[in-house]
This record gives structure tokens, C-alpha cells and sequence, in this order.
């Protein structure tokens, strides 16, 4: 059918979307400009031209020093996009059918894989164009047809998309652990810290040996739910990567990159065979050795001394985070992360035991405030602003009301918290690449308190006086300090600066302590500065680590974010400062590049330009910078910037066709269909299309498909034309009918984005004439049915509502709801020949069931119908009943024949309990096939079609039972699919027994 071809056609747009351009929908604020340099054409909006000039002159280096090391440098330019449109530092590559990059500009925190850099942009970076150059390589066979077809992306016919597995850069094909492992061991390599050295990697690795949970190669080549889930193929892909360049030297590295981008894809263990005699799987169980060896080795020598005695408060999820103290000391919040569910903040009482209240959270930095009376707690979290961007807001929770009140929108704050007397907020705010410390009073109105450029500023904890910050900041030079704001006088003085993490401090009740965050020991461990003598003194040993303290008000506890093998749990330690010593625990070295006597004090100024005081080391020794350190943090935080202006950005260089694939399909004649495809987009994603030109030598004509979609303003426009042959396969069991379909389709679209829920409102008109290509008899019936044959014109509007929720452990949706409606009205004042209206809706429901001591249970509930009030009865135009739910068949009844029967009115409805039976997550070695979740489904389908002649009648309801056992599985690495083998009985007339196999798609 018709609707089948045009879904098709989005499906080829949006891969071309997905392909290209990282930002498909912009705020409609940004204006944006462009920089050429050599190898790069760097795109960024207003208020990023700092940031633009430092990103060209860093992606010139790294493009020479990645180069050298991998052997291979790209022809054509990298597009490098610079966004700030998030809250959440982030970045993305694709070199299909280009090279391009996009990077989010904001620096990340600490308690992220990527909180420990020297230049976070750089690391960034170079993280992203080593994806460029391990992505880009193409070999012998593999070059050759490059030349020819040039870098495509998947055509929607099997003879293309044959074309496209011959001609695509190979190591596209590679697992997912090599390109991020590849990229993390560079951006360690190039950068002073880059996340191989950073402790917090290592105290993953150090935990994952002492409790003995490595994972296995197929488990970091799969999407594993459990924790650290996604960061898997970047920690032990890194690991990998490192080993073989320990192991082998570093030219190993570039050597087997090249290797691979000759060879077939997913043939992956011929190329380290052919150096090191050993495949990947043997590879990486050496590599597991090594690293089991490693750190049984820091494990004994941290050891050496008694741990801190620690008391876990909750373990229930994966990420506890950010525990806070009521001000009374009764309670206890924390922010927690489950796999198994929602993101929440939990109350508790101080012993964690007994839960007081609960509520949702969104994404955030999961920090916590309590008011001064311990009514409300406050916090940030993101939502949609400006239709696209990911901003974090103010919000409040009342506890005695269970509610939740938002109080700023669109201002980018983190690490809110409130006045000892409840006045006001210190927070941080977000801006083009840069974070400062804001003051929020009455009105809620940030005012800037600092002027720090390209800098982090992190976790603001007010004084219990009231009259001052303390703040963390980390310049881009490997080094934190903590200072202290007046915000009474404005004077900003540096506490101590160190070439180590220093962050997430937190007062004691007396002012007397201010307690924080290091890894000066190479493991994260609470410290305790005291101002009065600025001593600073190590308060816990640990194995794994501690981050986000908060001490409680009596001054004798302090809780914190514990470290183990399977997350962060609530963990309270004893806080006597009698017995505080300045002697540091057992010290794991840390490995970064950074020589210490390179410590130099922050940059930046607050914004009354007062003289900050001379930074004070741990310990208390106060220091400053020697000249010589001075200027090697000079000379190594900033590269030479380019003295260029930016030209306004222009979509057209991108835009134009990169590739062409050959097709080869059908029309119904005796001879093969062939044509060409090509998609493209610009970089931005402002214009998008696909287009495929096709010939019939049988019937001697040609015919196009053609989609082309305009996001330079909100909503979004789009175009179709066609001129294409149409199967209707076995139309109402009397045979295949060929039809010819030519028409246009102007559409906009207008989305209303939130990041639970989306709605999309669309309208347009639609040009469609319908021809028969199949012969017909003399009366014009194929077969004996009465087919369509003229303009079907009409004026559409649609809307959907998603607000579907699954989480790591869910087999399908488990909550919330999908609502589709579309509306047309055929009129020939529209230029067509019927006049009629078409009326289809779809509404589907997920409840998550309580019972039972299995989670992710559902309950699916999906109700479907169409009205069609034309006159005459065609083929092609009647509603459809039977089969197997798919995109193509939106009125399933499993038990009866597909399409087996027809009518211009239809109701279908469906109940399916699924339930989860085993978790595999495993997969043979290396390979590019790895089974997630096996589940099953016990359902009733039910459904009708009629018409005038054929009025509705319960006794021709068409019933049908059975059940279906589902496997998530992915495969190629990336693909996600989930076959199903089901077994149906329908009980009606017409119904059948049925064993079919089917493939179900984002189910």
C-alpha cells in the first residue's frame, strides 16, 4: 500500500538525519557562524566565538599528533559542530556519508567518567576525532568502491544495501567497545589526563577485582543493563586498547585499525591473528590477567592500613547519590538511580531504614537542598526549553503535600542550595562553554557573582553564618582549588589549589571544618580543611571511594555516595575531629602527566576584579606558583588560536549528494527495475532529503521517490513526490496487484518536546493519482474486485501523544500511554475524484502490575479503529483485518489469514500480559550477535471490519488466543530487533492455527 512506500521514505530521511546531523531540531535562537581551517570547518552559534577559535586551533593539533599515531589521516574536512543546547556535556561522530562532530560545550563534573581533565575541551576533542580516524579508513576492495559510491548510507532495497556493506568504511562495522576504547586510550595518550588516568576508572577496575566482577568480551560488546552498563566498552575498551599497546607497542594500535579497514565486516579476529597470533576473545582474557594482577597489587597496599569504618544506610539501586541531612538531623534524602525504575529522591529517616517520602526526578546533577525547617526540599533537574534545549531548572518539593513546584525556567542552574535562613540560593550557572557562581534572591533572578571563562564551577555550599560560599573550581590546566565567596563584600579568596580533584565541599554545623571530595591519594577520599590554622586533614581510607559528602548537624557522622562493584550506595562514617591527623593513608600514584610542581592558581576573577589571596597547599603550607610552572601551565592549557572571524554558516557544502547507491526492485513486468539513491543533509541538519531515480526496461517508463525536509524555522516543512510502482501483495487473497501512484505531499509539522513525553501536531495536503499497472478485465476488476482507479486529493491532520516509559531491565514499554490519530477529508474541490472522510485512531496503554516477586511485568492494552464514509467500495481503500501487528498492519487479529478480510469500518483491540524469563546477556565472544532479554507474551486478539451491506455483528467478531516467546537480541553491534516465535488459534470463522515467526521492532 501507499502508506507503506511513504513510511519507508521517512524511515530513509530520518536515517539520514540520524547519520548526519547530531542536531536535526535547534533552537531557533542560535545563529550560526563557521571558521575554515585546514582540515576542518568548526560551526558554532552566537556567544561561542572564544570557544570556536580554542576548538579550531586544538582540532588542528590533534589532527596531526592522531595522524601520526594511527597512520592515516582523512581526505576530506571534518565538520565540527559547537552547541550549547544542554546542560550535559556531551559529543557525538559519524562519518557517514562525511565526517562530522558535534560536541556540547560544557564543562563536565567530577562525579562523571569525564570530571578528571586537564582541558576538557581538548580532551573532548580528541576523544571525537579519533572515532574520525578509526571510522574513515577504507582499503583495497573496500577503497575501490568508495571511489565509486563514495561514503553512503543504507539504501531501502536489498540490492543497496548489499552495496552499501561493499562500500562503506569497514570499521563502521567494528564493536562498539573498539571505537570508544580506541578513543578514550587517545584521549589519554594526547592529553595530560585523559579518563585511563583518572581515578575514577580506577576505582571501578580496583572494585570490579576485589569483588570479583570483570566483565567478559561479549558482555562490553552488548548493552548490558546492569551497572556500569554503557560505560562498559569505554572502560574495558580502553583497557584492551592499552594492553596491546603496552603489550605490542603503540604502532599496533594504528597497524590493526588499518588492517580492519581492508577487511570484510564483523570478520574481526583475523587482523590481530595476523600480528599477534591470537584472536580478540584470547586477547582480551590476557588483558584480564594483567589487570586482575595490577590492582590485587593496589589492593595490598591499601591494605596496609585498617579501611574506615563504614555503615551502608540504602543499597536499593545502582546510582544513591548526593545524601543531604535535614537540618534537624531526623531525616535523611539522597537521589537514586534504579535500572529496574523511574529516577527518584528518597526520603528517609537518619538511619535510612524507614522511608518517609519519594518522588520522580529528572535528569540532573542530582544535588540536594533542604529548606531551614525541613519542610521542602530543593533541587534542579532538566527539562525541554526553547522546543529543543536541555536546560536545568530551580524546583521545589513540599513533603508534607507531596508536590512539586518549578520556580525558575530556562535559567541553567546546578548545585542549588539554600541560605541558612531560607532567603536565598547560591547556584551555578551554565552559559556558552563557561560556569559561575549566581546568587538567586527573592525574584529568583541569577545574578553573576564570578566571571570564570571555560571553566567549572561546582557544588556552592553556603557558610552556617550565612555570609559565605565555598566553591570548587578546576581550570584547564589539571588543577582545583577551593574558594570562598563573600557575598556580602564580594571578595573571592582561594582556599588551596592542587594539581589533583578537589570538589564537593560541605560545612560543619560550627563553620569550623569544611569537608571535600580528593583523589589526591589516588583514591576519592573526604578530607576536612579546617580554616583556623588551613590544615587539611584525610577522613576516610578506602577501598572503593566516597563522593558528595554532608555531614550531619550534630557534627558526629558524615554520610556520603560509597563506592562498590555495583554502583554507589549510602554510607555513613564517624567524624571526630579529636582524631584527625594530617598523615596521609596508603597512596595509590597517580598517573597523569601533570607534573605536580606545575600547580598554579585558577584563573578567572569574580566580578568586582578583588585580589584573590595566595592558594594554600594540603597541609597548610601556603604557595605560589613558581615562574617557571606558571608558564608551563601557560604554554600547555592554550594552543595558539587562530586569527579568524567567522563566516555565516552555509548549509549548501554539506548539503550536496556525498554518495550514490544502485537498486534494483520491480514494477510486476518481466524485467528488473533499476535506479539509484541518494540522501544527504547538512551538517546542522537544517535541510535534509532522499531521492531515488528508477528505470523500467520492461514497461519503459521511470519513476522517482523524493522527500525533502526544512528545519530552519519551528514547526518543520516537508515535501514528497513520487512517481512509483506500488504491490499490493495478494490483495484480499485474489493475487498481486501492481498500481502506479503518482502525487505530491506538502506537510508541517509542529512537536511539543518534553523529555517524557512528546506530542506532534501535523497538517497538509496530499496529490495522489492511482493507475492499475497490473491488466485488468474489460469491466476494470482485478480478479473479480472493483479497484480505484483516479485522484485521491485530500487535506490531513494528525496527532500523537507518547508518553511511553521503559527503563535497562524492561522488555517493552511498562508505563504511560501512545495516542495516534489522523484525520482526512477527500473532497473534489481539492482536485481529486471521491469525496469522503477518513477518520484512523490508535491508542495504547502500558501498566506496570504490582503482583509478584518478577519486576517488569505489563499489562499492554492497544485499541485501534478507522471510519471510511465512502460511498463505493474499492480495494485498494478498504480497512484491512488478520495477521501479525507490524508498522504495515495496524489492524492485526493473530489467528486469522493477513488482510483477510476488508471493510470501511474497523475495530481491532488487543490485551497482552508479557512477562520477563531470563536474562542472558551473553554472546559468543566477539561476535555480532549478543541476546539481552528473553520474554514471553500471553495475548487475545479481537476485531471486526464491516460495511454498509455488512453491518457490525458480535457473532462475526473474530476472536484469537496464543502466545509468543520474544528475544531482545543485537545484532551487527548496533541493531536492535526482537525475533518473536508465536503460535496462535483463532476461534471464529475464518480462524486458523498459526506458527509463525516475526520480528518486532522497538516493540
Amino acid at each position: 500500500m501507499r502508506s507503506s512506500v511513504i513510511a519507508v521514505l521517512v524511515t530513509l530521511a530520518m536515517l539520514c538525519l540520524a547519520s548526519v546531523s547530531r542536531a536535526a531540531h535547534l533552537d531557533t535562537s542560535f545563529v550560526f557562524s563557521t571558521i575554515e581551517t585546514a582540515n576542518f570547518s568548526v560551526h558554532y552559534h552566537q556567544g561561542l566565538e572564544p570557544v570556536a577559535r580554542k576548538a579550531a586551533a586544538i582540532a588542528e593539533e590533534v589532527h596531526d599528533s592522531l595522524g601520526n599515531q594511527f597512520g592515516w589521516r582523512p581526505v576530506e574536512k571534518t565538520q565540527l559542530v559547537l552547541i550549547d543546547n544542554s546542560d550535559f556535556t556531551n559529543g557525538l561522530t559519524t562519518a557517514l556519508p562525511y565526517n562530522s562532530i558535534l560536541i556540547q560545550v560544557v564543562p563536565p563534573a567530577l562525579d562523571s567518567t569525564i570530571g578528571e581533565y586537564d582541558d576538557w575541551l581538548k580532551v573532548l576533542i580528541t576523544h571525537e576525532y579519533t572515532h574520525i580516524v578509526n571510522l574513515d579508513p577504507s582499503r583495497g576492495f573496500w577503497r575501490t568502491t568508495r571511489s565509486i559510491f563514495g561514503k553512503s548510507i543504507p539504501g531501502a532495497d536489498p540490492f543497496s544495501e548489499l552495496v552499501f556493506f561493499l562500500s562503506a568504511p569497514p570499521n563502521i562495522f567494528l564493536p562498539r567497545w573498539w571505537h570508544e576504547g580506541m578513543a578514550t586510550w587517545a584521549e589519554t595518550e594526547f592529553n595530560g589526563q585523559g579518563r585511563g588516568t583518572s581515578s575514577y576508572y580506577d576505582m571501578v577496575f580496583r572494585m570490579a577485582v576485589a569483588q570479583n566482577r570483570l566483565p567478559r568480551v561479549d558482555q562490553i560488546n552488548g548493552d548490558v543493563p546492569f551497572w556500569p552498563s554503557g560505560n562498559l566498552r569505554y572502560l574495558y575498551g580502553y583497557r584492551f586498547q592499552k594492553f596491546l599497546a603496552d603489550r605490542y607497542g603503540k604502532d599496533a594500535l594504528g597497524v590493526l585499525n588499518l588492517s580492519h579497514a581492508g577487511r570484510f565486516p564483523y570478520f574481526i579476529n583475523g587482523a590481530p591473528e595476523q600480528f599477534f597470533g591470537k584472536s580478540y576473545d584470547r586477547l582480551y582474557n590476557d588483558m584480564l590477567l594483567e589487570l586482575r594482577a595490577e590492582q590485587q597489587k593496589k589492593i595490598a597496599k591499601l591494605s596496609q592500613k585498617p579501611f574506615t569504618p563504614t555503615l551502608i544506610l540504602s543499597d536499593r539501586g545502582e546510582r544513591l547519590t548526593n545524601p543531604r541531612f535535614s537540618p534537624d538531623g531526623s531525616r535523611l534524602a539522597y537521589t537514586r538511580r534504579d535500572p529496574h525504575d523511574h529516577t527518584t529522591v528518597v526520603v528517609t529517616d537518619r538511619t535510612g531504614a524507614n522511608q518517609v517520602a519519594e518522588f520522580r526526578r529528572l535528569p540532573s546533577d542530582g544535588n540536594l537542598s533542604w529548606s531551614p525547617d525541613g519542610s521542602k526540599l530543593y533541587f534542579t533537574q532538566a527539562e525541554i526549553n526553547r522546543g529543543f534545549d536541555v536546560y536545568q531548572d530551580l524546583y521545589e518539593y513540599g513533603i508534607a503535600e507531596d508536590r512539586i513546584t518549578r520556580l525558575t525556567r530556562g535559567e541553567r542552574l546546578s548545585g542549588v542550595d539554600a541560605s541558612p535562613d531560607g532567603s536565598r540560593f547560591v547556584a551555578v550557572a551554565s552559559n556558552r562553554g563557561s560556569q559561575n557562581l549566581v546568587l538567586l534572591e527573592r525574584d529568583l533572578k541569577p545574578r553573576q557573582l564570578t566571571r570564570y571563562s571555560d571553566q567549572r564551577v561546582s557544588n556552592p555550599r553556603w557558610s552556617p553564618d550565612g555570609s559565605s560560599v565555598c566553591y570548587a573550581l578546576r581550570d584547564n590546566a589539571g588543577h582545583s582549588s577551593l574558594h570562598l565567596f563573600r557575598v556580602a563584600t564580594g571578595e573571592d579568596s582561594t582556599l588551596f589549589s592542587a594539581p589533583f580533584s578537589v570538589d564537593q565541599p560541605s560545612w560543619s554545623r560550627d563553620g569550623s571544618f569544611i569537608v571535600y571530595v580528593s583523589d589526591e591519594t589516588g583514591v576519592f577520599n573526604l578530607f576536612a580543611f579546617r580554616l583556623a590554622d588551613r590544615q587539611s586533614y584525610q577522613v576516610s581510607h578506602l577501598l572503593g571511594g566516597a563522593l558528595q559528602p554532608g555531614l550531619a548537624p550534630d557534627g558526629k557522622a558524615a554520610v556520603f555516595s560509597s563506592y562498590e562493584s555495583r554502583g554507589f550506595r549510602i554510607a555513613q562514617l564517624a567524624f571526630d575531629p579529636g582524631n584527625f591527623s594530617t598523615e596521609r593513608g596508603p597512596s595509590l600514584p597517580l598517573t597523569r602527566k601533570l607534573p605536580v610542581e606545575q600547580a598554579g592558581p585558577a584563573t578567572g576573577a569574580p566580578v568586582n576584579q578583588q585580589q584573590a589571596t595566595a592558594p594554600a597547599a594540603p597541609g597548610g603550607a601556603t604557595r605560589a606558583p613558581s615562574a617557571a610552572a606558571a608558564a608551563a601551565v601557560a604554554t600547555t592549557s592554550e594552543p595558539a588560536l587562530p586569527a579568524v572571524t567567522g563566516a555565516p554558516y552555509r548549509a549548501w557544502p554539506t548539503l550536496l549528494p556525498h554518495f550514490w547507491l544502485p537498486r534494483l526492485t520491480g514494477d510486476g513486468s518481466d524485467s528488473p527495475v533499476l535506479g539509484v539513491f541518494t540522501a544527504g543533509a547538512d551538517v546542522l541538519g537544517y535541510q535534509s532529503y532522499a531521492l531515488s531515480a528508477d528505470y523500467s526496461f520492461g514497461r519503459e517508463r521511470g519513476y522517482f521517490d523524493l522527500i525533502y525536509r526544512n528545519d530552519y524555522f519551528y514547526p518543520t516543512y516537508t515535501l514528497l513526490g513520487h512517481v512509483q510502482p506500488v504491490l499490493y501483495g495478494n490483495l484480499q487473497q485474489r493475487g498481486d496487484y501492481w498500481e502506479l501512484d503518482q502525487g505530491f505531499t506538502a506537510q508541517v509539522s509542529y512537536p511539543i518536546n518534553f523529555l517524557e513525553s512528546r506530542y506532534l501536531l501535523t497538517g497538509g495536503y496530499q496529490f495522489e493519482d492511482q493507475s492499475a499497472l497490473t491488466g485488468l478485465s474489460p469491466s476494470g476488476r482485478f480478479n473479480g474486485l472493483n479497484v480505484f482507479q483516479g485522484r485521491r486529493t485530500n487535506l490531513f491532520a494528525g496527532l500523537i501523544i507518547d508518553n511511553a516509559l521503559s527503563y535497562p531491565y524492561s522488555i517493552s514499554p511498562e508505563e504511560g500511554r501512545t495516542v495516534d490519530l489522523t484525520y482526512r477529508r477527500f473532497d473534489r474541490a481539492f482536485g481529486g475524484d471521491l469525496d469522503y472522510s477518513q477518520l484512523e485512531a490508535r491508542y495504547q496503554e502500558y501498566l506496570k502490575l504490582p503482583f509478584g516477586s518478577e519486576r517488569h511485568q505489563v499489562l499492554y492494552l492497544r485499541l485501534s479503529g478507522g471510519i471510511a464514509d465512502l460511498s463505493q467500495r474499492y480495494a485498494q481503500q478498504a480497512f484491512q483485518i488478520g495477521g501479525v501487528p507490524s508498522d504495515l498492519n495496524p489492524y492485526p487479529v493473530r489467528g486469522y489469514p493477513s488482510r483477510s478480510q476488508t471493510g470501511k469500518f474497523v475495530a481491532t483491540g488487543t490485551a497482552e500480559y508479557r512477562a520477563p524469563l531470563f536474562y542472558p546477556m551473553a554472546g559468543p565472544g566477539t561476535g555480532p550477535v549478543f541476546a539481552e532479554k528473553l520474554h514471553g507474551a500471553l495475548f487475545v486478539d479481537a476485531g471486526e471490519v464491516w460495511d454498509d451491506q455488512n453491518h457490525f455483528d458480535t457473532d462475526r467478531l473474530k476472536v484469537g488466543i496464543g502466545a509468543e516467546a520474544r528475544l531482545d537480541l543485537t545484532l551487527g553491534y548496533w541493531l536492535k530487533v526482537t525475533p518473536a516465535l508465536g503460535v496462535a488459534h483463532g476461534f471464529r470463522a475464518g480462524g486458523e492455527n498459526q506458527v509463525y515467526l516475526t520480528i518486532y521492532v522497538n516493540l
